[in-house]
């Protein structure tokens, strides 16, 4: 016998992987039922029914392993958050870079999940679901390819060499003429211009769709935002003579029957908010420029309240699910 036993019941971190897989991939499952029902293209529609079976069996497997922990399962989001028969509110070519973006949410996430997994069968779970999203991005990834929609990052044409810093000003950006941007730092702005461009075809959909006056005024004030940070990070290679991601304003239709309820479009929104505020500080850990750093912390600030400010409107209107919570031994006491 080992001199040490370990509990098999399931870890907080874990009830929390599990508990925030359930609310994400109940979103995506009403999301990819509505696409799937508006696309065109049959490669891309292959694609769309991929993803909604992983999202489909997450769900059943997260079901099965909160019941039998004895945790109430989320409701999530259901049908009632999505109209399947609404017309198309955007074009078959956003709905894979949608997709092709979200599969880079996921795989992130995953990797966090499993990081902080102990229990075998929770690892074994989550390495399984990271393979499967995997395959999902490298999918996405084929079909952009294919069709040319895809924006490639910038490529360096001048002849390199093995060198190391030996001067201070490699790290300045404020006055005098700045050094040329490193491949670092391409690397993180090219992908938040990236995902800040999804961000705001999502927001300037929503908003013409948004039944609540409120929602329609925040989509509008965070697209605001998203674009005026496309900018920022736009000048960050444009400086070089770099070239930028495409922008996919072009393909939201005029539609302005809401596919989903503002419930589900406000909580999309303010949790790829909340989740650029990781990506921004990953992209400022690999600047070695004082002023790039500096513009990603402002942006952390801005988008950080802007997410909040969603996050109460959520709260506001009661579409808030509260997560698991630690035992209030205060409140247990008070009662006794």
């Amino acid at each position: 016998m080992d001199k040490f036993t370990h509990s098999t019941r399931i870890t907080s971190t874990e009830l929390a992987n599990l508990w925030s897989q359930y609310i994400n991939d109940s979103l995506s499952r009403c999301m990819l039922r509505y696409f799937i029902h508006n696309v065109q293209d049959k490669d891309i529609a292959a694609v769309l029914r991929f993803a909604l079976k992983l999202s489909e069996s997450h769900l059943e497997k997260v079901e099965s392993i909160l019941t039998n922990e004895k945790f109430p399962i989320p409701k999530g989001f259901t049908d009632e958050d999505v109209k399947v028969d609404a017309p198309a509110l955007f074009t078959d070519t956003f709905l894979i870079v949608y997709i092709h973006v979200m599969a880079i949410h996921g795989l992130t996430r995953y990797a966090g999940a499993l990081a902080s997994t102990v229990r075998a069968d929770q690892r074994k779970y989550f390495m399984k679901v990271i393979s499967e999203t995997m395959e999902l991005h490298d999918m996405a990834t084929e079909t952009l390819l294919n069709k040319g929609i895809i924006s490639k990052p910038p490529t360096f044409n001048n002849h390199q060499s093995v060198e190391f810093i030996s001067k201070q000003k490699f790290l300045t950006g404020w006055f005098g003429k700045r050094r040329p941007i490193s491949a670092l730092e391409v690397s993180g702005a090219f992908l938040n211009m990236k995902k800040t461009m999804s961000k705001s075809v999502l927001e300037l959909g929503f908003s013409q769709v948004a039944h609540s006056k409120e929602v329609r005024k925040y989509m509008e004030r965070a697209r605001h935002l998203c674009n005026k940070h496309f900018e920022v990070l736009a000048s960050m290679l444009k400086e070089d003579n770099l070239h930028i991601p495409s922008t996919y304003d072009t393909e939201v239709t005029d539609s302005t029957i809401a596919p989903f309820s503002d419930k589900l479009m406000l909580y999309l929104v303010a949790s790829l908010l909340s989740s650029a505020i990781g990506y921004y500080g990953e992209a400022m850990s690999m600047c070695q420029r004082l002023d790039l750093s500096a513009h990603y912390a402002k942006m952390i600030a801005e988008i950080g309240i802007l997410a909040e400010d969603g996050m109460n409107l959520l709260i506001d209107n009661e579409w808030m699910e509260q997560p698991p919570m630690a035992t209030d031994h205060e409140k247990l006491a008070k009662k006794k």
